[in-house]
């Protein structure tokens, strides 16, 4: 069984390097992004827009244009929330929540290799979610998170078939966050985050739409 699924996987590959696509970096190429979860959860989902420390991941839907030639700005933007109502003998007791998220990068792509196209740029990524409780009786409790980030990326795109593209990446910068709660007589400080460092971007494809 190992044995076939090497040989499925070298077939493919064969034929993908064969037919591989041409590079999209001319100016007014876009593309839709989305990210490809592991193979023992295999699936396409939303890209994340920001992932922090108080305010978990938050994924949205992404996309990319090219404003020049080899230069993309691309952006990622989240918007989500979730409410329920529970009917008690006392009255409805109500939770609420909503994420925002949004990550603006401008990318530059060097000389293609082939239907490897190597590109380096910058990202800016800001997080907000808050959850709000609201009681039969009593007062109103909520949480909430801020957080901010930047990011210098390293990465490459491959052209696998034409419209159709994968890339990775690096991403070395920081992020911080800060949270608050209010158990109904007012804000209150909680605490705050810092991160600093080099992450790894899960495998993205990027669908073109076209020039």
């Amino acid at each position: 069984m190992k044995a076939m699924l090497f040989i499925l996987f070298a077939l493919v590959l064969t034929t993908s390097i064969m037919f591989a696509g041409t590079p999209m970096t001319s100016q007014g190429d876009k593309a839709l992004t989305f990210t490809i979860n592991g193979l023992g959860n295999f699936g396409v989902s939303g890209v994340p827009a920001v992932s922090a420390p108080g305010l978990g991941t938050l994924y949205g839907a992404g996309g990319k244009y090219f404003v020049s030639q080899d230069m993309a700005f691309r952006t990622i933007v989240a918007f989500n929330n979730y409410s329920t109502t529970v009917k008690t003998g006392s009255g409805d007791d109500k939770n609420s929540t909503t994420w925002i998220g949004i990550a603006p990068g401008l990318e530059w792509h060097m000389a293609a290799a082939g239907a490897v196209s190597p590109y380096w740029g910058l990202m800016a990524d800001f997080g907000w979610a808050k959850n709000t409780h609201t009681p039969p009786t009593g007062s109103e409790t909520s949480s909430s998170g801020t957080s901010f980030g930047a990011a210098a990326l390293l990465g490459a795109e491959w052209y696998a078939f034409d419209g159709v593209s994968f890339n990775a990446e690096y991403q070395f910068g920081f992020s911080t966050t800060s949270t608050k709660t209010n158990p109904g007589t007012g804000d209150v400080d909680g605490p705050s985050y810092t991160t600093f460092g080099i992450n790894s971007w899960a495998v993205g494809i990027n669908v073109y739409l076209g020039h």
